[in-house]
């Protein structure tokens, strides 16, 4: 005998314990199982994007809260565009293109308006403090804002990620 259980494919809310299902796989199996399939894969990159998006968002902290004492050495190792702008202009576009490519269809999938108030004010942060000190506003409020901004992002990152996992404890 058989025993076929209900699958409810819009509560994917936890851990998913196993890897992402090839299309190959969902050959021959029923529509429900096709569905998931979908929808695991969706979750699988969204939850690859908001790791990418922590990576670079904790990348550029470091680099920005490390810099201070970092640039005393640059010219002996070698590493001076380390301290340009172009270096912070790259890390924010890091930041802000992974941020927009897990938040995005995260928030298509749980519609938590705090996920993306909270993406936008972290990226708002970043972008100011890498476009905007230095010039318009006063270089002692960089570190400030990017490090604020960029924490936000990470916490914003890992509750996306919590949010659109894929749960399999159906």
């Amino acid at each position: 005998m058989q025993v076929k259980t209900k699958i409810d494919l819009n509560a994917h809310s936890g851990p998913c314990l196993h890897s992402p299902v090839a299309p190959a796989q969902v050959l021959g199996e029923s529509p429900q199982q096709a569905k998931h399939a979908q929808i695991h894969a969706r979750a699988v990159a969204i939850g690859s994007f908001d790791n990418l998006g922590m990576a670079a968002s904790t990348l550029c902290l470091i680099h920005c809260l490390l810099m201070p004492f970092v640039i005393t050495m640059l010219p002996i190792v070698g590493w001076q565009c380390l301290e340009s702008k172009h270096a912070h202009h790259i890390l924010a576009a890091f930041v802000f293109a992974f941020a927009i490519f897990a938040i995005v269809p995260g928030y298509l999938k749980h519609r938590r308006t705090s996920i993306l108030i909270s993406t936008i004010v972290g990226l708002s942060l970043v972008l100011i403090a890498t476009f905007l000190a230095n010039g318009v506003l006063p270089e002692s409020l960089e570190l400030p804002l990017i490090t604020v901004g960029n924490l936000i992002l990470v916490a914003t990152h890992w509750q996306n990620r919590k949010l659109t996992a894929c749960d399999h404890s159906h």
